[in-house]
């Protein structure tokens, strides 16, 4: 499973990736319009700071003319950016016509909530599903399982788009990658804490405090 940021702050993107955990970076309108007013600078401010692929989303849903010209602007201004075009009908229509006319543009469906979402967005062709299952199982107040019946359906009928998840809490990161998700993307905030858990803490703590009351400072010697 590859792991990415939900970001559009270099500094936040250059210190994920200092830790050497991500893979690459994903973005939306909501968060690039933090970065304003110069969007294109933003953006290639991003692409840079990534260590990978960087998702980016076109504006508007319903004209299919809008986001194929869009589409094909994103996809000369980086090689590493997978295109992000809506669910709805225009988006899906505008995924079939790009992908006849260019088979090698990456593109991605996003803001997907359903099963039905997702087994149109692949029979249509997607390389990536991006599945709102996190921000749904916060909502709800409840686990959100789509991950793994996805999952079950792409097997089925043979599709090879990808499964792509948004994660919250550690709790629903690990369900995630146990379902089988291809990639799983966590804003900053979320991300630092899959290194956190109390009994962690605990227990370290108690190493260091048992050490310290018979060898003081001392430490292993350094080669």
């Amino acid at each position: 499973m590859q792991l990415f940021i939900d970001s559009s702050s270099p500094e936040e993107i250059r210190q994920a990736r200092q830790w050497g955990i991500i893979d690459g970076v994903t973005t939306n309108p909501s968060l690039m319009s933090k970065v304003g007013p110069d969007a294109q600078a933003a953006l290639a401010a991003v692409v840079e700071a990534s260590p990978g692929q960087v998702f980016c989303q076109v504006i508007g849903g319903q004209d299919v003319a809008t986001l194929k010209a869009q589409a094909r602007w994103l996809h000369k201004f980086s090689s590493k950016i997978i295109i992000k075009l809506p669910m709805t009908i225009a988006g899906l229509k505008a995924l079939q016509e790009l992908k006849k006319d260019t088979p090698q543009m990456p593109l991605a469906v996003t803001a997907v909530a359903s099963i039905a979402q997702a087994y149109l967005v692949a029979k249509c062709g997607a390389d990536v599903v991006a599945l709102f299952n996190g921000p749904l199982d916060q909502a709800l107040d409840q686990p959100v399982d789509l991950v793994a019946p996805i999952r079950k359906v792409y097997g089925n009928y043979g599709f090879k788009t990808r499964i792509l998840s948004c994660g919250r809490l550690p709790r629903a990161f690990g369900e995630f990658a146990a379902a089988g998700t291809d990639i799983c993307t966590l804003r900053f905030e979320f991300l630092k804490l899959l290194f956190e858990h109390p009994y962690t803490e605990s227990r370290m703590n108690g190493f260091m405090r048992d050490w310290h009351s018979t060898y003081g400072d001392k430490r292993w010697p350094e080669a």
